[in-house]
């Protein structure tokens, strides 16, 4: 995303090794995108930003994970519709 002046503001990239990024990892990079607490921040303004940093966690480690078995669920349901049954159950099972 462009800032008004034109840069980029900040990138991170994250790499993996054969497998895709955890629920963990997807939960990390959005909760830093979401709140971000200044380092020389209020202890108080500071604890309570990072108490709700914790809550976002939270919450979207909960539904990022139901995302995640949802796409499995749905992977799965073609699978079997095209005669892979046992290929299906194990991606269930992941």
């Amino acid at each position: 995303m462009f800032g008004a002046d034109g840069d980029l503001g900040s990138v991170t990239v994250v790499a993996t090794v054969n497998r895709g990024m955890s629920v963990d990892e997807w939960v990390e990079i959005a909760t830093n995108k979401l709140i971000s607490v200044a380092a020389d921040a209020p202890m108080p303004i500071r604890e309570q930003a990072l108490a709700y940093q914790d809550q976002i966690r939270t919450v979207l480690r909960f539904h990022f994970t139901k995302v995640a078995r949802s796409e499995r669920v749905t992977v799965a349901a073609v699978l079997r519709k095209e005669g892979f049954a046992q290929l299906a159950d194990k991606i269930e099972d992941l």
